[in-house]
């Protein structure tokens, strides 16, 4: 039977964090082991990780551990950031495969080949793959590619480590930390998982036909100077501070060209570039003449009606664990009040041993694919 418990800690002391987190979720669930733990921790914790991964290890009773540097946690009620804190979830009850592929920049092809092997049968859509990898290394296209070939109907979800200024981003397993790698575990379920995607956006146009581009840069929508378009839907003084303005105005590629923009229908990406020469901007992510996309808003409001919209799609029913999957720039930064996401997430399922992670991309289902997400938090549910 399934069984988990879920702890937290914010002790500056690396031992005494994971102590505290592991003893909280072991008593949380009534066991003395664990087969298995994702555990989070800022990273405010880098240069200290041998200590703390020791400690869990060694407390939880598994080297089956692994993680990633977060720029925030959740946890217990909490949602905590920037300040030192570590947050885990122990499972139990249920096969599951750790795995660390140190070398991502070469391997993101092959990662689902690695986990395919380390399942022991055929996946199956009661398979939860939860991979935590660092963005400066991903290569988003053969990964996912990968990952969908080797994996069929395997549910995937997950997030990009996150970096602070003076310490890059890190993943673990067990004792063993890296760089540059990729990190995560296979859950082989009892019943398929229930997944949810929530964005941080709304659409502010219908989706436009892309008409010119020039590399990264979008020189017409529907014909028109993509540059105009761009300002009619920033408006007023935003339109004319434009760097301010793509904080706000984002690109939405839905990812079925024929369809309308549905929450949890479409990728979010950057515009990361202006010229006013060409009346063009350009975005993080490539097109084509003939795709089509949409520009998407920012704002709060959207994001908690789409938040409580994503919960009670999900149904009420209660659930053995949840492992939240959310966007570094949601949390305080968007809401603008602290721990808004984990209380809504806990007064949808109480009692839910539940953790989450701030990181700086997220993994999930758009359509019938697994997508890189960006804005978006991605919750994962497993039943007893």
């Amino acid at each position: 039977m399934l069984r988990a418990g879920a702890g937290s800690s914010t002790e500056t002391n690396a031992s005494a964090a994971a102590e505290e987190a592991a003893r909280s979720a072991l008593e949380a669930a009534g066991l003395e082991r664990f087969d298995a733990a994702l555990l989070f921790a800022t990273p405010h914790f880098a240069d200290a990780l041998p200590a703390l991964l020791e400690a869990a290890t060694g407390r939880l009773g598994t080297e089956a551990v692994v993680g990633a540097t977060a720029a925030g946690v959740l946890a217990g009620g909490w949602e905590l950031e920037d300040r030192p804190a570590v947050a885990l979830l122990g499972i139990h009850g249920v096969p599951c495969h750790a795995f660390l592929i140190p070398d991502l920049r070469s391997e993101a092809a092959h990662v689902g080949e690695e986990i395919a092997a380390r399942l022991g049968g055929p996946p199956s859509a009661r398979d939860l793959v939860v991979v935590l990898p660092d963005p400066q290394a991903l290569d988003p296209d053969p990964l996912l590619a990968g990952l969908r070939r080797e994996l069929g109907p395997a549910r995937i979800v997950g997030a990009g480590a996150a970096e602070a200024a003076s310490a890059p981003a890190l993943q673990w397993c067990g004792t063993e930390v890296a760089s540059g790698a990729l990190a995560g575990i296979a859950l082989r379920c009892g019943s398929e998982p229930r997944i949810g995607v929530t964005q941080a956006c709304r659409p502010a146009t219908e989706p436009l036909v892309v008409t010119r581009v020039a590399g990264n840069w979008l020189l017409e929508l529907d014909g028109r100077p993509a540059l105009e378009v761009f300002r009619e839907v920033a408006r007023g003084p935003l339109a004319d501070d434009l760097p301010r303005a793509a904080r706000v105005v984002l690109a939405g590629i839905p990812c079925d060209p024929a369809a309308t923009l549905e929450p949890g229908t479409y990728r979010v990406r950057n515009i990361v570039g202006f010229e006013e020469s060409r009346q063009a901007f350009a975005m993080a992510q490539r097109v084509r003449p003939g795709d089509r996309i949409a520009l998407v808003l920012r704002e709060p409001g959207g994001a908690k009606a789409d938040l409580v919209e994503m919960l009670e799609r999900m149904g009420s029913r209660p659930a053995a664990l949840g492992a939240y999957f959310n966007c570094c720039a949601r949390g305080s930064s968007l809401f603008r009040v602290p721990g808004l996401e984990v209380a809504y997430l806990e007064r949808a399922f109480p009692g839910t041993p539940l953790v989450g992670m701030l990181g700086s991309c997220e993994f999930g289902p758009i359509g019938s694919e697994t997508q890189l997400l960006t804005y978006t938090g991605v919750l994962a549910l497993l039943d007893a």
